[in-house]
């Protein structure tokens, strides 16, 4: 007796459009992009203290103001400014000193001379001082601006700018009872500057003094 052989339907496969497939795709990447990742912070917290006590002082130890008055023609007289760093910054320092002129005649070199706005005192700079810049001669008197070259630290002092002052040779009156020898003492923190003569040029840059000085 012949077989009956039955047909199966069979199922048909769908195929998933291109279009579809890219988008469930992006879908998966999309989910993969938003994903956490652990991340985290440490900090290092460092304290740092500012020292500003830059100060100084303007001495002169040997100086007798009773050994000013009275002053002959060739006298010395014994005046030595010194600066000392009383504070706790390392410094640089320089000093103006305002030295009186007068006009009239004068024994210069083993002559009578006659002299027009010369200085009334002379003096010798001791070594580490250095002249800088041009004098200024203003209001009778002629300014001089010295400068340390050296780091001076916290607590030393300079050696004196100069020793003693001398009186020119006068040979009449010149009209000068009264006068005055003044120093101006000036500082400036060393840190940053590679000598006195580069924190001298930022020293003048600056419209204020950054040091206070002790009377």
């Amino acid at each position: 007796m012949p077989q009956r052989i039955e047909s199966k339907p069979q199922r048909s496969l769908k195929r998933v459009p291109a279009a579809a497939a890219c988008g469930a795709l992006a879908c998966v990447i999309g989910v993969g992009s938003a994903a956490a990742y652990l991340t985290g912070i440490a900090t290092a917290e460092n304290p740092f203290t500012i020292d500003t006590n830059l100060k100084i002082s303007l001495t002169e130890p040997s100086f007798d103001p009773a050994s000013a008055k009275d002053v002959a023609p060739m006298q010395t007289v014994a005046k030595d400014p010194t600066i000392t760093n009383t504070g706790s910054v390392d410094a640089y320092v320089a000093a103006d000193v305002k030295v009186p002129v007068f006009s009239g005649s004068a024994i210069v070199e083993g002559a009578i001379a006659q002299r027009t706005d010369a200085d009334l005192f002379s003096y010798a700079a001791n070594d580490g001082w250095m002249r800088v810049g041009d004098p200024v001669l203003k209001d009778g008197f002629r300014t001089y601006r010295y400068v340390y070259d050296a780091k001076l630290a916290a607590g030393d002092a300079t050696p004196s700018i100069f020793d003693g002052v001398t009186l020119a040779n006068l040979t009449e009156d010149v009209g000068i009872s009264d006068t005055t020898i003044d120093i101006t003492a000036y500082a400036i923190q060393s840190e940053g500057f590679a000598n006195a003569q580069e924190a001298q040029s930022a020293y003048d840059s600056q419209a204020h003094a950054t040091a206070t000085i002790d009377a």
